[in-house]
C-alpha cells in the first residue's frame, strides 16, 4: 500500500468513527505562532486581495535573504516544499533524465519524478551503516534531505561538502531539502556557502504546515525560472500567509528553540519505549520521526494494516524505498499517548 494511499484510508476510518492514533504523516500537531496568526487576520480584514509576484512578496524575500545570508535575487517563494521541488525538477530536468536519492527517501521524491518522466537511481544505504551513502552516481540531479525524513538522522557536513563538490563537476545539480533543519537538537551547520540549491519550508519548523509556505535559495538564473514556472501554476502565494511567514521569522529563535524542545520530548518518550520492546533504529538527531524495524518484522504493509485494525497509524518502509520491513512513525503526539502507541505496536507483531 503506498504512503499517500495509506494517508487516506486512515483519514477514511477516522471519517467513521474509528479512534487512531496518527502517526503516519509529518503533522506537528502544535499550535501555529500566534503572531503568525494575528498578522495573517490583518491582512485579510485591511488589505484587497489581489495577485502578489510570482518571486514572492518582496519584504517576506528580504527576510529570508537575512536568514540565508544570500542576495534577494537569489530567492524566491512557493506554495510549500513540494511545490518548489517539483518546480525545480520541472525547470532543471527533462523526460528521461536521472535523479539521484540516498535511500531512505521522502515518497514525494519518486512519485514526482515518475511525473516527469524523470529515472530514478536509488543510493542504497543501511542502518547499521546509520543511512550513510557511499556516493553519488552520474544523473541530473541529486536530492539530499538533512536531516533526513524518514530516519530524522543528520548526514555529516564533510560528507555533504565533498557529495556537492564532486556533482559540480559533473555538472549535477544538488538540492539540499533542509525542511527540518531548525529542529536538529544539535546545531547543525549548513552548506550556505556551496553551489547546491536549498529547500526550506514553514512547516514544520513554524507549524504552518496547512498554510503552504516554502522557499528555495538559488543562482539568479534558476529563481528566474522557478518563477516562471510559479506563473503558470500556482501564481503566487497568498499575502496573508506571506505576511504570517513574516511574522514567524521576526520571533523564529523563540518559535524554533520551543518546538525543537518538545521533538526532544517526544523522541525520547517514543525511542525509550520502543527500544524497550525491541525495536531498532538510528537514534533520531533532529525532530519528527523515527525509522524503525524488528526481528518479528518482515512485510510492513501487512503490519501498517494490521495496526490501523489496533489504532495505531503507522508508514510501511516500502514508500521511502527497497525497506519492506521497515516503518515510521512521526512523534506528533503527547508522550503518554505515544508510549500507549509503541504498546500497540509491539502487541501487533504477534
Amino acid at each position: 500500500m503506498g504512503f499517500y494511499e495509506l494517508a487516506e484510508k486512515a483519514l477514511a476510518l477516522e471519517r467513521s468513527g474509528k479512534k487512531l492514533i496518527r502517526l503516519n504523516v509529518g503533522d506537528t500537531n502544535l499550535p501555529t505562532p500566534k503572531a503568525a496568526i494575528e498578522t495573517a487576520a490583518e491582512c485579510m480584514r485591511t488589505i484587497k486581495s489581489s495577485y502578489g509576484s510570482s518571486a514572492g512578496l518582496q519584504a517576506l524575500r528580504e527576510k529570508i535573504a537575512k536568514r540565508e545570508n544570500c542576495g534577494v535575487e537569489n530567492v524566491v517563494v512557493g506554495s510549500g516544499s513540494k511545490q518548489i521541488l517539483f518546480s525545480l525538477m520541472s525547470v532543471l530536468c527533462k523526460a528521461g533524465d536521472t535523479l539521484a536519492l540516498p535511500t531512505p527517501y521522502w515518497p514525494a521524491y519518486p512519485l514526482a519524478a515518475k511525473q516527469l518522466g524523470l529515472k530514478v537511481s536509488e543510493m542504497k544505504t543501511t542502518l547499521d551503516g546509520h543511512w550513510e551513502y557511499a556516493s553519488a552516481p552520474d544523473a541530473k540531479m541529486l536530492i539530499i534531505c538533512n536531516p533526513l525524513n524518514p530516519t530524522s538522522t543528520i548526514y555529516p557536513e564533510k560528507k555533504v561538502r565533498e557529495t556537492i563538490e564532486a556533482a559540480a563537476r559533473k555538472g549535477t545539480h544538488v538540492i539540499l531539502d533542509e525542511a527540518y533543519r531548525g529542529l536538529a537538537f544539535s546545531p547543525m551547520k549548513g552548506c550556505d556557502d556551496t553551489p547546491a540549491i536549498r529547500v526550506r519550508s514553514f512547516s514544520k519548523e513554524f507549524n504552518m504546515e496547512g498554510w503552504r509556505l516554502g522557499y528555495a535559495v538559488a543562482p539568479a538564473d534558476i529563481v528566474k525560472k522557478m518563477v516562471s514556472f510559479n506563473q503558470i501554476t500556482t501564481t503566487c502565494v497568498p499575502e496573508f500567509v506571506q505576511r504570517a511567514g513574516i511574522a514567524c521569522l521576526e520571533d523564529e529563535k523563540s518559535i524554533v528553540e520551543q518546538n525543537r524542545n518538545a521533538w526532544k520530548r517526544r523522541s525520547d518518550a517514543m525511542a525509550g519505549t520502543m527500544k524497550k520492546a525491541g525495536f531498532k533504529f538510528a537514534p533520531p538527531q533532529a525532530g519528527i520521526y523515527i525509522f524503525a524495524t524488528h526481528a518479528e518484522l518482515a512485510d510492513a504493509d501487512a503490519y501498517a494494516l494490521k495496526l490501523l485494525d489496533n489504532g495505531v497509524a503507522v508508514s510501511p518502509g516500502s514508500g521511502f524505498g527497497p525497506h519492506n520491513a521497515f516503518f515510521r512513525v512521526c512523534v506528533n503526539q503527547d508522550e503518554e499517548r505515544l508510549r500507549e502507541a509503541a504498546g500497540k505496536m509491539a502487541e501487533a507483531l504477534h
